[in-house]
């Protein structure tokens, strides 16, 4: 947050206090006429107000001022590095055949085609964005597969189109959650799956895997 931001808080603190007494109440939402004006500052007060200093959603104006007036102004409420969302950005499978991997992943999975050139395609499904590039596949031969959210409807559905018949079954489930375990044409293995982390592990705390520990959070 800038001295510019600071100067508001006590503003719109002592405003508060003259109108309405010393026992008016404040959140970090007083400070924005909306919510969605300035989101990256409103994330920097809110990690100061929660994270910083632990004060509860409405705390007394007089509390805020003092201790916003109390900061000096060349280390006042910096903006945090920009920070990238963090997980899997996006997965991209080597195929041999462009169209017949578009219609797998378009027609029979249900995937959004973004856009296509000649050596590959961007696909989409909720959040997870699909490459396909055309060049030489070499689907692995172990255990590794990728996994995608399906609900247990959507994977009925997936096995009574007609298309079914000729995709080819790597593994039956034998986990927790509704699951197909199916080959692209070029015999990458996916797994279509209904379930969740959160899910997966409170099934395994009525049946842990052999060896279990739960790992504590890194610091």
């Amino acid at each position: 947050m800038y001295k510019e931001i600071k100067q508001k808080i006590l503003s719109v603190c002592a405003e508060k206090i003259r109108k309405k007494g010393e026992n008016v109440q404040v959140s970090f939402y007083a400070f924005f006429a909306n919510k969605n004006d300035d989101p990256k500052t409103l994330m920097a007060i809110a990690r100061w107000w929660i994270e910083g200093h632990q004060l509860n959603h409405f705390e007394k104006a007089t509390k805020v001022y003092s201790l916003v007036a109390s900061l000096d102004d060349a280390s006042v409420f910096q903006l945090p590095a920009v920070q990238q969302d963090k997980g899997l950005n996006h997965l991209t499978l080597s195929v041999t055949n462009l169209e017949a991997s578009l219609h797998f992943y378009c027609d029979f999975l249900g995937f959004k085609g973004e856009v296509r050139w000649n050596t590959g395609a961007y696909l989409s499904y909720g959040n997870c964005w699909l490459c396909l590039s055309l060049g030489e596949a070499k689907p692995s031969q172990d255990y590794t597969h990728f996994a995608l959210s399906f609900d247990a409807l959507a994977i009925s559905c997936i096995q009574e189109k007609a298309a079914f018949k000729a995709v080819k079954i790597w593994q039956e489930n034998t986990s927790e959650g509704d699951s197909l375990y199916i080959k692209d044409p070029d015999g990458h293995k996916l797994e279509l799956h209904s379930g969740s982390l959160a899910t997966r592990l409170e099934s395994l705390i009525a049946k842990p895997y052999e060896g279990l520990i739960w790992m504590e959070p890194s610091l």
